[in-house]
């Protein structure tokens, strides 16, 4: 009886706890689906991991900043690419996106099997700030699928702010396919919609900074921030961004505060330091000596991209978001300095977004892939 009586309790304890476990995990996954509050984008794909991520090899990699001075012995970004497939060569057509004008400038390297490869800014595209777009191509320049890219870079900023970047890297979903040349005969288009290529960032995180204010025992901090939309466009540039960052600024007392910074082909230089958002008390009575806070952030304004190989238009109000942030804390000698890719809490994944490249024969071998492709219009529209 003491037996059968122990088994019943286990019976009725393992139905409790099972309910238990399903009733949490529908809360659980209710609360999930809903994303975060106050800020947009999903939350969910950012979480299980359907955007891009420097943890991870794919097709095209964002090089989030480089620079380059030659008047300065100190100024430069050295720039890693590497190609993990043990038995395919690939070409990769970089892009050199001018953080001032949005002007581009690109040029093709040839990786072979397992082969890495450098160059530092000054070399390729001396004296202008921006960030990088690499893309996997075929032998005919059309985006192919070619998840084995992975890169990183090593940058000295003109505010001598040094750190080392991953590049954060876009998978390619849809399979072994290359993209089809659009209707104009000259251009091919990425869509990062989950489908075709990852989703990019929406809401940004900068999950700690320093009190920008010296004080007994706490020294001097300068902290940076280089943040961007991608340039829909890498053909012919397109029309100028000029759009708004709204930031959530948090103490570490749990009291938020909003602002605003903004935002053209990249965050301009003048407007890098966290000091530079405005806020209501100023940054340096939010975070006060020897505090630290956090910031949330995203971006809008008005863009236009194509939603298929039509070129067919869709009107944005909000745009997704990439970037880094530096820190330098007290003398260049005896301080600390360094800098990481900034994290994302949600994706831009409605309708998701699209980049344009110019399609031209590299020159040398790469893959050879069936075309695939995509679209983000509604579905009245042709793919």
């Amino acid at each position: 009886m003491g037996a059968s009586h122990r088994r019943l309790l286990f019976t009725v304890s393992s139905k409790v706890v099972l309910l238990i476990t399903l009733i949490c995990a529908v809360v659980a996954g209710s609360a999930f689906a809903q994303g975060i509050q106050g800020l947009p984008g999903n939350a969910a794909f950012a979480a299980e991991g359907r955007g891009v991520s420097e943890n991870k090899l794919g097709s095209v990699l964002f090089f989030n900043y480089y620079t380059s001075d030659l008047s300065s012995s100190q100024v430069n970004t050295r720039v890693f690419i590497t190609n993990a497939n043990p038995t395919q060569d690939v070409v990769v057509h970089v892009f050199f996106v001018d953080s001032n004008t949005c002007n581009v400038a690109d040029a093709f390297i040839c990786l072979t099997r397992n082969q890495t490869t450098s160059f530092v800014a000054s070399d390729l595209d001396p004296n202008v700030t921006g960030y990088l777009v690499i893309v996997a191509i075929d032998s005919q320049g059309r985006p192919a699928s070619f998840n084995y890219l992975a890169g990183d870079e090593l940058v000295v900023t003109p505010t001598l702010h040094r750190f080392g970047l991953a590049a954060m890297a876009a998978a390619r979903r849809d399979g072994n396919f290359a993209s089809p040349i659009n209707f104009d005969g000259t251009t091919a288009t990425m869509f990062f919609n989950g489908a075709q290529y990852d989703f990019l960032p929406y809401t940004m995180v900068l999950d700690s900074f320093p009190s920008q204010v010296a004080g007994v025992g706490a020294p001097l901090a300068d902290t940076r921030l280089y943040v961007y939309s991608p340039l829909p466009d890498l053909a012919t540039g397109g029309a100028a961004f000029s759009g708004t960052l709204f930031f959530i600024i948090h103490d570490d007392q749990e009291n938020n505060f909003s602002g605003q910074l903004p935002l053209g082909c990249f965050l301009a230089s003048d407007k890098q330091r966290i000091l530079s958002i405005r806020t209501s008390p100023n940054i340096n009575a939010i975070v006060p000596s020897g505090r630290t806070g956090w910031a949330t952030f995203y971006a809008f304004g008005n863009r236009t991209i194509v939603c298929n190989t039509s070129g067919d238009p869709v009107s944005l109000t909000n745009v997704p978001l990439m970037g880094a942030t530096a820190t330098k804390i007290g003398s260049a000698t005896t301080g600390f300095t360094g800098g990481h890719n900034l994290r994302y809490a949600t994706t831009f994944s409605v309708p998701g977004y699209s980049i344009t490249i110019p399609v031209f024969s590299p020159g040398c071998p790469s893959v050879d892939l069936p075309t695939r492709g995509s679209s983000l219009c509604p579905a009245s529209f042709p793919i």
